[in-house]
């Protein structure tokens, strides 16, 4: 499971959800633009690390001569993987506190509380 992602990561998915696809040289220029200028060999390798996650999927072109990649998972599914599994380790080793920190936390943010409450409601109907 996907417990985090680093910074050079996040900044080479934020450029694949926004084009959909790309190439790892696209990739490489866009990086460029927003000032992370990193050498082709380094974007290769963060995207490799990516597919190895299966958060991006590695297909050939037409052509068969360039890689493109895909995201497989979108910004919010992927937000939801990592939270749910550092919170499912949390959970597993600090049962006990994990819970008490967590509702002493919300406690203090009413709006949270409300949000919390909805979709404990809507879990208990739809079971």
């Amino acid at each position: 499971m996907i417990k985090n992602i680093g910074p050079l990561e996040r900044k080479v998915l934020e450029i694949l959800w926004d084009k959909k696809q790309s190439t790892a040289r696209d990739i490489s220029n866009s990086l460029e633009e927003i000032g992370e200028r990193r050498a082709y060999s380094t974007v290769r390798t963060i995207i490799k690390r990516l597919v190895d996650k299966k958060i991006v999927e590695e297909k050939t072109d037409h052509n068969e001569r360039t890689f493109i990649y895909i995201p497989l998972l979108s910004k919010e599914e992927l937000e939801k993987t990592i939270v749910g599994s550092i919170f499912g380790e949390l959970l597993t080793r600090f049962h006990q506190s994990a819970v008490s920190y967590i509702a002493e936390g919300l406690s203090e943010n009413e709006e949270d509380l409300k949000k919390i409450k909805k979709k404990l409601n809507e879990m208990k109907r739809n079971e």
